[in-house]
């Protein structure tokens, strides 16, 4: 699973940066700070922030995106959606009523620092930062609908983030014993971000193929402990930097799955 992130500006404006237009990528920078929390060390995707995205329709400039699709077959209030829609499984999402249409016809790229997932140990859960070895930015694949426009704002879309079966090491950090499988978001190497979006593509129209998940599996990722993401226990400044590395061997004995340290 894949629901909480780190995203910061420069993560978020790096695919336009390649083109080297930077009267594009001021105008991206201008949205971003305009629209979203930008830059933030933690993001929780339940809180349903809006972010920006790559998308098929618009590859080359930044179009915002509120994190948990809205199927374009629903009809009221965005809070009226009562299903977890922050992240669509890649072997599922084209059968899924939720997910069909978007994974057919609407896709993203959403660039990120890293995200963070939890795990458990015989003395409480211990969340971690995990990125990529070479540290460049994250690219995850999403799909996307579109949002009804109040033809004041920007349109907006809303998004998931397609997951894949986890590789060796996020097995060993997504390791909760509620879950029957370990999960990953699934990263794409910039070879891999033009296929994502050719819609064209028959290897990628109807489910995705084993090499194009192996390849993502492959990409080199580095991981640590953080502190805690959820918890009040620990006396962190407001901008403490939620990505930082945390020391638990020094705190385990007074570590509370519950409350926090103690």
């Amino acid at each position: 699973m894949c629901y909480d992130l780190k995203a910061s500006l420069e993560a978020q404006k790096s695919r336009a940066q390649r083109s080297g237009n930077l009267n594009a990528i001021q105008d991206i920078e201008t949205l971003l700070r305009k629209h979203t929390p930008l830059p933030k060390s933690h993001i929780s995707g339940f809180s349903h922030p809006v972010l920006g995205l790559y998308t098929n329709e618009c590859p080359d400039t930044i179009s915002l995106g509120r994190w948990g699709l809205v199927p374009q077959w629903f009809q009221g209030p965005l809070e009226a959606l009562k299903f977890n829609t922050l992240n669509a499984r890649a072997e599922s999402m084209f059968e899924k009523a939720a997910f069909a249409q978007a994974s057919e016809q609407h896709r993203g790229l959403l660039f990120i620092d890293g995200f963070y997932e939890h795990q458990h140990r015989s003395w409480g859960v211990c969340p971690h930062f995990i990125y990529r070895k070479d540290q460049k930015p994250m690219a995850l694949a999403c799909i996307c609908a579109p949002l009804p426009s109040d033809g004041t704002s920007p349109q907006m879309l809303s998004f998931s983030i397609v997951t894949i079966k986890a590789n060796a090491l996020m097995s060993d950090i997504h390791n909760n014993p509620k879950i029957k499988e370990a999960r990953m978001p699934l990263i794409l190497s910039h070879e891999m971000e033009a296929q994502w979006l050719a819609l064209s593509d028959v290897s990628l129209s109807s489910g995705l193929s084993e090499k194009f998940i192996e390849k993502s599996q492959d990409i080199a990722l580095n991981a640590h402990s953080v502190a805690p993401l959820r918890k009040k226990a620990i006396n962190l400044p407001v901008d403490y930097d939620a990505s930082e590395p945390f020391d638990y061997s020094k705190s385990e004995n007074t570590w509370d799955l519950f409350s926090g340290l103690n």
